[in-house]
């Protein structure tokens, strides 16, 4: 889909017609350098910027995929209390791990996460980007957030927010190539002598965040808004979107797996599945949920959590 499909998610003043190419003072070194001292000035606190735990970084990186980082705020301490290391996590019940998870939503990432958990628990952490993604469950997004973040490597994370800061600053089209934004992190996230890989991740994923935003980006506190051709004039970048969500499986499924967390003992009787999921589709959301380690049927009850293996093909990149 074309940028003019999402026209209707952005206010007029998000214009959709291609930013001019190109942009002055778009030096690596001093862009970089700008936007880090904006950040030691105006970075939010949250628990997972203090440590670069590869565990807690890689527990914090799947929670913030898709969910608010106001959210997990409030999860994360409590999920690492819980699960205080990898082998916590790769040692508990699927069941456990998905009562601590309830909240955060996208259930598989809890599934996934511990499925990573329990093979470094086994072999230990990888320490690059192709170990790391060579992990069960981790995408190429995950594998580069924990390189930076816990490694100390100097590789380019792309999330929605960086995306979109890239795109305009540096004037490309909406519909620029992956590999392109890439390679434009890459080289930023290289540029200079600071060594502060961690800190220019969360710098970069903030600036998106909370400065050049989607809908109503803030220009004028913008640290690096010199020659930038999107200053005033932002393009509006374009975002996949899910298909509906209410009445759809997705939707079923959250609803049996949070009556499953909320009851005595996670066990429902299987014939108030009907009355959570829609009738017709219960059988296919019980099969597909049980086939992913989420539920398992005993006699007349259905019972949370399986044999924690998952869906092996899935991941938990966005």
């Amino acid at each position: 889909m074309g940028a003019a499909g999402y026209r209707t998610r952005y206010p007029p003043r998000v214009r959709h017609a291609r930013p001019a190419t190109g942009g002055r003072g778009s030096d690596p070194v001093k862009l970089r350098a700008a936007l880090l001292a904006w950040y030691d000035a105006n970075r939010r606190d949250f628990p997972w910027r203090r440590t670069r735990d590869p565990y807690a970084v890689l527990v914090s990186e799947v929670m913030l995929q898709q969910t608010q980082a106001s959210r997990v705020n409030v999860a994360f301490p409590a999920f690492m209390r819980r699960f205080p290391t990898a082998a916590d996590l790769a040692a508990a019940s699927s069941r456990d791990v998905l009562v601590a998870w309830s909240g955060l939503g996208y259930n598989r990432r809890a599934l996934a996460l511990q499925r990573a958990a329990a093979a470094v628990t086994r072999s230990g952490w990888p320490r690059d980007v192709a170990g790391l993604q060579a992990l069960p469950g981790i995408g190429p997004y995950t594998a580069r957030a924990v390189a930076s973040l816990a490694f100390h490597h100097a590789v380019g994370v792309v999330d929605t927010n960086v995306r979109r800061w890239l795109t305009r600053r540096f004037g490309l089209r909406p519909d620029a190539a992956a590999s392109d934004l890439q390679a434009l992190a890459d080289a930023l996230a290289g540029a200079g002598t600071d060594g502060r890989t961690d800190a220019w991740t969360h710098a970069s994923m903030e600036f998106g965040a909370n400065v050049c935003r989607a809908r109503t980006p803030r220009c004028a506190a913008c640290p690096v808004a010199g020659g930038c051709p999107s200053r005033t004039d932002p393009v509006a970048v374009p975002v996949p979107r899910q298909a509906p969500f209410s009445g759809s499986n997705r939707a079923g499924r959250g609803a049996l797996l949070r009556a499953l967390v909320a009851a005595p003992g996670h066990a429902l009787a299987l014939d108030r599945v009907g009355t959570l999921v829609p009738a017709a589709r219960a059988a296919r959301i019980l099969a597909e949920l049980e086939r992913e380690g989420f539920i398992r049927r005993e006699g007349d009850e259905v019972r949370l959590g399986g044999p924690s293996r998952g869906d092996a093909t899935a991941t938990i990149d966005p």
